[in-house]
């Protein structure tokens, strides 16, 4: 399939169930993001919003030199959430160092969103947590 110009292809066997998903996109938002990478990352994002299911449950933490929460708490994909959400990616800018202190800025968000699928409650029985990590890995300066 093409999205927004870009390949993209989906490994799901037809006969395996669908769980419900819980899952927390952790996005890079610092300057090394600029452009045509913070594009992508919007494009990728309101592509996979479309496809939640309303029994998922979802939110966003950005970071760049701090790490900034979306909502304090996972949220049902109903379609007022998905909206909500979209008009947020579509906000979604890229500016902000992270020095060579890369790993230690991935570390603070992704122990953030751990904390988050921790605390979350009424979570569908049976449901699968994950962490969606979305950066180039690439410090503004430094190493």
């Amino acid at each position: 399939q093409i999205v927004s110009g870009y390949f993209v292809h989906y490994f799901a066997p037809h006969e395996m169930p669908v769980f419900p998903k819980n899952v927390i996109f952790v996005i890079d938002r610092s300057g090394s993001m600029a452009g045509r990478k913070i594009e992508q990352t919007r494009d990728a994002l309101l592509k996979i919003l479309q496809d939640l299911r309303l029994e998922d449950h979802f939110s966003f933490i950005t970071f760049n030199r701090k790490v900034v929460e979306w909502k304090s708490s996972l949220l049902q994909a109903t379609a007022e959430n998905v909206a909500s959400a979209a008009g947020f990616v579509q906000t979604l800018s890229a500016s902000g160092g992270t020095e060579h202190h890369l790993v230690a800025y991935i570390n603070r968000a992704l122990l953030t969103a751990v904390s988050v699928l921790d605390k979350a409650e009424r979570l569908p029985e049976r449901s699968v947590s994950m962490i969606i990590l979305l950066t180039d890995g690439q410090p503004t300066s430094g190493e």
